[in-house]
Order: C-alpha cells, then sequence, then structure tokens
C-alpha cells in the first residue's frame, strides 16, 4: 500500500518543482548556487512528467492502438529537451539555448495531441479528460505569446506551467482504477 501511494505522490513532481522553483527564485537572490537549485528542482520535474506520460501511455487514456503514443512520445522529447538544456547547458557550459524554447513546444505539441486524443476516446471521465489538454495549451496561450511581446521568456510564466502540471498528476493520483484496454 506505501509503495502505491509513493508511486501516486510521483505524478505531483512536476507540479510541485515547477511551483517551488518559483517560490525559491522569488524569495532568493540570484546566484550560481541558486541556478544548480533550481536546475535540479527542473530536471526532477522532467522525470515525472516522464512518468506522467507512460502512464497515460501504459493506461491507455488517449486510447488503445499504436497511433496514440504519437502525442506521449512528442511530450518526452520535450521533456528531455529540456533535460539537455540543463544537464548541456549549466553542468558542462555548453550553448544549449535552443533546447529551452524546444522543449516548451515538443512538450506542449505532445500534450496537445494527447489532450485531444483523451478527449476523442472518451476513456477518462468528468473534469480529468481536459487535463492533458490544459497542460498542452499553456505554453501556446501563456509562454509563447509573453516570448513575442517581450522578446524573451518569461520565467514566471514557465513555472507557472506547474499549475496544470499539478491538476494533472492530481487527476493522475487519484484515478481509482487503472483503465484496461479499449475494445476499439
Amino acid at each position: 500500500m506505501k509503495s502505491n501511494q509513493f508511486s501516486k505522490s510521483i505524478f505531483l513532481l512536476p507540479g510541485i518543482c515547477y511551483l517551488t522553483e518559483l517560490v525559491v527564485w522569488s524569495t532568493f537572490p540570484q546566484s550560481h548556487s541558486l541556478n544548480a537549485v533550481l536546475g535540479g528542482l527542473w530536471t526532477i520535474g522532467q522525470m515525472g512528467i516522464l512518468v506522467i506520460l507512460s502512464n497515460l501511455y501504459r493506461w491507455k487514456i488517449a486510447g488503445g492502438n499504436k497511433w496514440k503514443s504519437i502525442g506521449v512520445s512528442i511530450a518526452a522529447a520535450g521533456a528531455l529537451s529540456y533535460s539537455i538544456n540543463y544537464i548541456f547547458g549549466y553542468w558542462l557550459n555548453m550553448n544549449t539555448r535552443v533546447f529551452l524554447p524546444l522543449g516548451a513546444l515538443l512538450s506542449g505539441l505532445g500534450m496537445v495531441v494527447t489532450g485531444i486524443q483523451v478527449l476523442a476516446s472518451k476513456r477518462w471521465p468528468g473534469i480529468k479528460c481536459i487535463l492533458p489538454l490544459s497542460v498542452g495549451l499553456y505554453p501556446f496561450l501563456v509562454m509563447f505569446p509573453l516570448l513575442i511581446i517581450t522578446g524573451h521568456p518569461d520565467l514566471v510564466a514557465i513555472m507557472g506551467w506547474g499549475v496544470p502540471w499539478l491538476l494533472l498528476g492530481i487527476g493522475m493520483a487519484t484515478e481509482r482504477n487503472v483503465l484496461k484496454p479499449s475494445l476499439h
């Protein structure tokens, strides 16, 4: 039973990590050490995203055929892109700036595709069915418009992505039954 509770708590990692970053970043003065902590939290959040994505696929929430893996695969590539940005950019001091917007684009696009598939499959009842789509739309409705307006990424908006991720994590953690494969 405790193992099950622990595994369900992993679904909350992305939202908790992103929102903790927001609090830490807003509270402490900018420094090299702070950036290491924030990058570490971000990477842990990406691992949580990969757990969420693998369970969205494994539980067949987006439906049962092989085409349903496209959305979660694209979103997983986004999470990996974010991690590459941190590992190679911060620790190896390489120019990896392209991986940050690429991570947001791939994560958002993959979650939009997954969200549409979840809605179309009608396998996740109630309000939960819109959670993957809300995660996917966030970058396109909040992060990218602010990038276009200001000319640079808005860190508060990026960290604010924790809200839809946390809601999706709660939806996943409160799923009472692992869904059985669709008969379609």
